[in-house]
């Protein structure tokens, strides 16, 4: 935050080379981590980083290159820019709400090794949730419609983008579940090929990433006519639980972009959003196999070890939950603070609006991953509460104030105080995981 009012370049230089160090030095605690577990070497976990980091770099590359061939294409008098846009600001938040209940569709067979289960699995329950999940497009477009009053062609457009992406979004769920970092990237890859050469086609992209999904379930594809069903009650929980964590990292972006119409700096914003995406992918990359293991470990000792040494595993499992949210903030700190750095020296105009989204998206990315360490031993209503607030103070913000820094000035001192609530009460639960984890597999019955 004090980037802005550093005048001398060669300070600002040293201040983003300190923040890469401290990236570098997490990286190496990383990978000895990882040597020590004996589960995983450091240049395989770097190499797993990349491939779920290829969305990032992939898109960024792609999109600078087509923009201009999209800018030239309208949509019922609308640039097909302005929609692919929306979509784009969309997508995260909704691709957040539409999943979360095809991992409960799943059920055990997630931590199974049984390949074709699992995928048979995916296979019977995939259609009905994709069907449940299109009322949340209609969520996203009302406002969307409201606010920027487009024709009919340009909505219906921008409905199909995102039901498409809803689509490949929920096809990418089953590579993540079985750690298949291969699937992701060359999804991703074959999307951003596609827009490269055809980015006026603007429905081809998410079709090839999610023909690379298709092709390893095609043995399992018959089930999609056989559905099971899963309780609606729990579809529409998870729907509602999805929207409020997903509305933390992904609401402002959206809801600033409505606010500011073509005041958006869209490339500013994205730019300062980019440290907490990559500590986000960190975090479930690089330090979440740890804490998974440590839950393993804190099972096994539950179900059979003497008292003594399930005290270790308890004192061992609240240690890993610590260092997984310390990490993760030091990563994203560091990275915006080097980010920050950066355009002070090349683009010191978008400084202070740079710092602004960066610091807030911080918190906001910090609160999404303390919910899910809430979220994951059953604390839900305070996750839920967490993100109703974030959402309304961010609506409000926006409506009542100008858009830009002076909002997620405001932005930075609410969520704030969501994330020392939010934090509290995760290290209040993990204090004593025995007992939390013992009560979640109990109420789950």
């Amino acid at each position: 935050m004090l980037v802005p009012w550093i005048d001398s370049q060669l300070a600002l230089g040293a201040v983003a080379v300190l923040a890469v160090g401290v990236v570098v030095a997490l990286g190496r605690t990383a990978r000895r981590a990882a040597r020590a577990s004996r589960r995983r070497g450091g240049l395989r976990l770097s190499w797993e980083l990349l491939l779920h980091l290829s969305p990032v770099a992939l898109l960024t590359l792609v999109f600078p290159v087509v923009s201009d061939r999209i800018g030239s294409v309208q949509v019922d008098g609308v640039g097909l820019g302005t929609i692919v846009l929306t979509a784009s600001l969309t997508v995260p938040w909704l691709s957040q709400a539409v999943c979360m209940p095809l991992y409960r569709g799943v059920g055990s067979l997630a931590e199974g090794a049984d390949v074709d289960a699992l995928r048979a699995r995916f296979c019977a329950v995939w259609p009905q949730l994709a069907v449940r999940g299109l009322p949340v497009v209609a969520v996203f477009a009302v406002p969307v419609q409201l606010v920027l009053g487009w024709p009919l062609g340009a909505l219906g457009a921008y409905v199909a983008m995102c039901v498409l992406q809803l689509l490949f979004a929920q096809s990418l769920v089953l590579s993540n579940m079985q750690g298949h970092r291969w699937s992701w990237a060359a999804a991703w890859a074959a999307y951003a090929l596609v827009l490269l050469l055809v980015p006026q086609l603007w429905a081809l992209p998410p079709l090839a990433g999610l023909l690379t999904q298709l092709v390893p379930m095609r043995r399992h594809l018959r089930h999609l006519r056989g559905a099971v069903v899963v309780d609606p009650r729990d579809v529409r929980a998870d729907l509602l639980r999805g929207l409020l964590v997903g509305a933390v990292l992904w609401a402002d972006k959206l809801v600033f972009f409505l606010a500011a119409g073509r005041g958006f700096a869209v490339d500013t914003v994205f730019l300062a959003l980019l440290p907490a995406v990559l500590a986000y992918n960190v975090y479930f990359v690089v330090l979440a196999p740890a804490f998974d293991t440590a839950v393993t470990a804190l099972r096994t000792a539950m179900e059979s070890a003497p008292l003594h040494q399930l005290t270790r595993h308890s004192r061992s499992m609240a240690d890993v939950v610590r260092d997984c949210i310390a990490r993760t903030a030091v990563a994203g700190a560091a990275l915006g603070l080097a980010c920050a750095s950066l355009v002070a020296v090349f683009e010191p105009r978008a400084v202070h609006l740079t710092v602004a989204v960066g610091v807030a998206s911080w918190l906001f990315m910090m609160t999404t991953v303390v919910c899910y360490k809430l979220d994951y031993v059953g604390r839900r209503v305070i996750v839920q509460v967490v993100g109703a607030l974030h959402l309304a103070a961010t609506v409000v913000a926006f409506v009542v104030l100008p858009s830009g820094p002076i909002v997620y000035a405001v932005l930075i001192g609410v969520e704030s105080l969501l994330l020392a609530v939010a934090l509290r009460s995760c290290l209040d639960h993990w204090r004593r995981p025995e007992y939390t984890l013992f009560w979640r597999h109990a109420t789950a019955w």
